[in-house]
């Protein structure tokens, strides 16, 4: 019976990583088992199926990619790396309600494939986890929207913007109320700063917070029910950090410039 082809490839780390490494160049089966740190015996099974299957041709003992294969290796990473995302927080992302993502944003969300999960703190609930405000701090420009008030942030936010750090901030009207009345001095400093640019979003709020920077990206997402866990993703790679800026000025869409503190 013939095997299909999701089956051959999907079902098989082996032909998977055979077919990824075949990408880069044509490779003598030395070669192969160097990099895929395997036997001949362990091998060579996975390299007949490829080649009766026309996604990898053999001459003069050095394999390369068919050109069916080279289609199917093209459209096949992107799905292995969305697995991946997945798969690495598989309890997190199973109960996070990602609708208020834009479609376009969601269909390259294996740019997220590095992003850690940083799980709270019993001990330290209320402190700002230590990678986070390590790369906060050192930051030259960042991007914040939140819908929920942290105590230790407004001083962080009036700190960096004193810092000649750029800040564009981005508020709930709940929180913006909570930064006015109950820290009046760092909002003050924040009003003045040049450094600072501050916004009010008056409609429900797509996201609990992002943060990011030219260093990181730090994001919150609801849970399906509605409810915010203190769970952060975070990474510093450059594509997650590409993500995250458009997820950002996705959620400014429905910002307003933060006008006097009268009715702001």
């Amino acid at each position: 019976m013939k095997q299909s082809l999701i089956n051959l490839i999907l079902f098989s780390d082996r032909r998977k990583d055979l077919l990824l490494l075949l990408r880069e160049e044509p490779k003598d089966v030395d070669t192969i088992k160097e990099l895929l740190n395997v036997d001949a015996g362990s091998i060579q099974p996975h390299i007949k199926k490829m080649v009766d299957a026309n996604l990898i041709i053999e001459e003069k003992k050095v394999y390369r990619l068919s050109e069916i294969g080279k289609i199917i290796v093209e459209n096949l990473e992107p799905l292995l790396n969305v697995i991946e995302v997945f798969e690495a927080d598989d309890d997190y992302w199973k109960t996070r309600d990602l609708s208020p993502i834009p479609d376009f944003l969601l269909e390259r969300i294996d740019e997220l494939r590095h992003c850690k999960l940083l799980e709270p703190d019993v001990e330290h609930l209320l402190e700002t986890p230590k990678v986070f405000l390590e790369n906060f701090l050192s930051s030259k420009e960042v991007l914040t929207f939140v819908s929920y008030f942290h105590p230790e942030a407004p001083s962080l936010y009036a700190g960096i913007v004193e810092n000649d750090t750029k800040h564009v901030l981005c508020m709930t009207e709940n929180v913006v109320d909570r930064l006015f009345s109950s820290f009046p001095e760092e909002a003050d400093r924040l009003s003045k700063s040049k450094n600072s640019k501050m916004f009010v979003c008056r409609k429900p709020a797509p996201i609990p917070s992002i943060v990011v920077t030219d260093r990181f990206l730090a994001l919150k997402l609801f849970e399906n029910d509605g409810k915010l866990r203190d769970q952060i993703l975070i990474s510093t790679e450059e594509k997650a950090l590409g993500w995250g800026k458009e997820l950002f000025w996705h959620c400014m869409q429905m910002a307003e410039p933060l006008g006097e503190r009268s009715g702001f």
